[in-house]
């Protein structure tokens, strides 16, 4: 073996130990880690039904469906970390009426969440009609922000 062969290989053997030794130090998944959070909806003392599909960034990531019989919704979420993500509600919910009867009111508003990792966000409605997510411990200093933009374009309604 020529001696400038042999000052290759061992260059080589040294870089790539290098190389390994850089990789084995960095912590596992190092970067941005996902931020996990949680939408729960609850029916409203003069709700029959409410059924809101929930869009992050404008993707689908579940359906909120609540009734007499199964009166609170949860849905687990994961978002990328240090951003400010933007939400979709889209859906209806239908109401008793003083009468006795149904009335249905659309389900279809935009917002934004900042810092949401680990907390719980409920779904909540003015009025039957205007429609947001907010920290289930607002007064928290630690809380997720939370923002309504306005009314949405649902992609889809949901029937």
């Amino acid at each position: 073996m020529q001696p400038s062969t042999r000052r290759f290989r061992l260059w080589r053997a040294a870089a790539l130990a290098l190389l390994i030794g850089l990789f084995a130090a960095a912590p596992a998944g190092a970067g941005p880690k996902d931020h996990r959070f949680r939408i729960t909806d609850e029916l409203g003392p003069d709700q029959i039904e409410e059924l809101i599909a929930v869009g992050i960034d404008g993707r689908t990531v579940g359906v909120l469906h609540v009734t007499k019989d199964d009166p609170i919704a949860e849905l687990q979420v994961k978002v990328p970390a240090g951003r400010t993500v933007r939400y979709e509600l889209c859906g209806f919910l239908v109401v008793e009426t003083p009468e006795g009867g149904r009335r249905q009111h659309p389900v279809n508003h935009t917002g934004t969440i900042a810092d949401a990792d680990g907390r719980e966000l409920k779904a909540f409605n003015q009025n039957n009609e205007v429609f947001f997510l907010q920290d289930s411990a607002p007064q928290d200093a630690d809380a997720a922000k939370t923002a309504i933009v306005g009314t949405g374009q649902c992609a889809q309604p949901v029937a």
